[in-house]
């Protein structure tokens, strides 16, 4: 490492500090003037602010933006530090590894050097949806069951062998809430097998187990009408309906004896 003394010693940048590679045997020959250069520079008022500044953000967690100083605080070394090396001549940069020379690392350019640490984001919490369509319709809540069982229980207490068409009719109007005129239609749609007899059973498993407790009066009509196997109603499953309003609405008695008027009606 080759220095010039002039008489006439000039200002240094501060920069010039900060230097890449030289020649260890070159810091060896002169390892007073590297100490000198760096305590001169450590005596800067912009260097004290500069340190302060750099420690405040270190205690921060804040970024360690070191990679350039500022023109000002170029401009009051640049007058302070004496010049060592002639005028426009690149000068040799300081070692980045040396003995007993501390010295200011530049960061990598990363998240932290650009101001913008990586924050960390939180995996999204994994919820489990429920289910919420069932194709039979939803199941009732374990206490309306419970409720209607024993209701059901009431209507069936003394009949083990089940409940004939005529006895079935207080079963639609307080267990189903259907108009009584549906009865026949309900008792025909649960005795498939034509028995004459609806048995306790029977009842619960199509109604309850069947998930018509839970449906919609229009969706428990339609269920109850239409035909197996099918999603759509005819003019012909409406007639078992009509013909019971008519058989047993007082108000319609007067129709009894006018047949052919009935089937128009």
């Amino acid at each position: 490492m080759d220095l010039d003394f002039n008489g006439d010693v000039a200002s240094l940048d501060a920069e010039l500090l900060q230097l890449p590679e030289v020649s260890p045997l070159a810091i060896k020959a002169n390892p007073c003037v590297a100490e000198k250069l760096f305590d001169q520079w450590l005596s800067l008022p912009e260097t004290n602010s500069l340190v302060k500044s750099l420690l405040n953000n270190a205690k921060g967690g804040g970024p360690l933006n070191v990679a350039g100083v500022s023109s000002s605080t170029n401009s009051a070394a640049s007058n302070s530090l004496p010049s060592m090396f002639p005028a426009g001549s690149t000068p040799p940069l300081s070692p980045r590894s040396s003995s007993g020379s501390p010295r200011i690392t530049k960061q990598r350019a990363g998240p932290s050097a650009l101001g913008s640490p990586l924050k960390l984001v939180n995996e999204p919490v994994k919820e489990l949806i429920p289910q919420f369509y069932f194709l039979n319709g939803r199941p009732p809540p374990n206490e309306l069951k419970e409720r209607c069982l024993f209701r059901i229980n009431q209507f069936f207490y003394g009949h083990m062998d089940g409940l004939q068409m005529h006895e079935f009719k207080p079963v639609t109007k307080e267990i189903c809430k259907l108009p009584s005129f549906f009865s026949t239609a309900l008792f025909r749609k649960i005795d498939v097998d034509c028995t004459g007899v609806v048995t306790r059973d029977a009842f619960v498993d199509y109604w309850i187990n069947g998930n018509m407790l839970t449906k919609d009066i229009a969706t428990q009509i339609y269920t109850i009408l239409k035909q197996p196997d099918v999603k759509y109603l005819a003019q012909d499953d409406f007639k078992p309906v009509l013909r019971e309003l008519l058989a047993t609405h007082p108000g319609l008695e007067f129709l009894q004896s006018t047949p052919e008027f009935q089937e128009r009606y």
